[in-house]
Order: structure tokens, then sequence, then C-alpha cells
């Protein structure tokens, strides 16, 4: 194994662990923030081609860290003062639209802080109408 190989294998470790690190702390922080869905990181192993006609030599791999963010994932459901908060419980998400007639991109979300608008349409924070 050479030098650089040795390198190579032990930074891409320590750049994973970093990873790692980064997601656990984003989780801790956005702890309160509504609608922010935790992430998890999974490593993955990195399998470089050996050269085979040369038997001595040793191709070390390395490390790579996988970020999922889990959107898919109920938070914790909590009571509010708002008569218009709602809330999915399992699976599923609310369709929002950022034009009124629905002819924006579609997003989802989870987060269910809507308030009626002077119109009577349901909007949440972002300014995303409720479809």
């Amino acid at each position: 194994m050479s030098l650089y190989g040795a390198l190579f294998a032990a930074v891409s470790g320590l750049k994973a662990q970093a990873s790692k690190i980064g997601v656990i702390s984003d989780n801790i922080a956005n702890v309160n923030t509504i609608g922010y869905k935790q992430a998890s990181t999974q490593f993955e192993t990195l399998v470089v081609n050996n050269n085979f006609s040369a038997t001595s030599a040793y191709s070390p791999g390395g490390v790579l860290a996988n970020t999922r963010q889990e959107v898919d994932k109920q938070g914790l459901l909590l009571a509010t003062d708002g008569p218009t908060d709602i809330a999915i419980s399992g699976s599923g998400f609310f369709v929002v639209n950022g034009q009124i007639d629905g002819s924006d991109v579609p997003q989802y979300t989870r987060a269910g802080s809507f308030r009626a608008d002077s119109l009577g349409n349901f909007r949440n924070a972002a300014g995303f109408y409720l479809q």
C-alpha cells in the first residue's frame, strides 16, 4: 500500500465522520423548528479497482457518508392555539402552491400551520396556498 493510498483511506474516513457529526448537529439545532425532519447518515464502502497485473500492489478503499433526509417520518404532534393548524398522522403530505389557482409548481410539506388570508384562502408561513 502506498503512502498516498493510506492517506486517502484515512482522509475519506475523517470526511465521512465529519459529515455524520454535521448531520447530528443539524438535528440537535433544529429540534424545535416547525416542519424540520431529521436526517440520518449511512456509511458506504468505496471499493477501488485493483490492478490485477501487479500482485504485490494493494489498493485501499475508503468510506463515503450518504445523508438521507427523513421527510417521510412523522414528527411530534403538539396542540396549538391556532384554530386552522392541522397535522397528518402517519404518512402523507399537504400539497401547497405559490399561486392561488394552483398554476405554479406544486410543493409538499408536513408543516400544518395555516392561516386564512383576507379572501379566506389558507396560507402557510412561507406564503404558499393550501390546495
